[in-house]
């Protein structure tokens, strides 16, 4: 090396700490909420999401919450485990499952499906 060069270290105040934190973490996974997918009526209806994810390998257990109580949860993979208690809906599916997975939540007690609403997710993998 010729030329000494003085290293530069910044500090940026938007940078997340949890950026570096998870920087040893396999994979990621995101659900993204398009709301509204069909009206029965003023009696509820289906809502729509969308998981996708790279990077994972091995069965996952996707956990995703909403304001309201459901009544039902399907998606486009035969292969998915879909189940429902109160405002979760947990899918268990293995990582070669369909990517991106659709998504289908149900209420059909009485409220609008626009007024539905996904308020976080959680996910594991075995």
């Amino acid at each position: 090396m010729k030329t000494y060069k003085k290293p530069v270290v910044t500090v940026d105040a938007g940078m997340a700490e949890g950026v570096y934190a998870a920087s040893g973490a396999k994979g990621t996974l995101n659900v993204t909420y398009h709301g509204v997918w069909d009206r029965w009526g003023t009696n509820g209806g289906k809502a729509l999401a969308m998981a996708d994810w790279s990077g994972i390998n091995g069965t996952i257990t996707l956990n995703i919450t909403f304001n309201d109580t459901l009544e039902q949860v399907e998606t486009d993979d035969a292969s998915v485990q879909e189940s429902w208690s109160g405002k979760t809906a947990t899918l268990t599916f293995a990582s070669t499952a369909t990517n991106p997975l659709t998504i289908g939540v149900h209420i059909d007690h009485g409220v609008s499906i626009d007024d539905l609403k996904m308020t976080g997710f959680t996910y594991s993998v075995n």
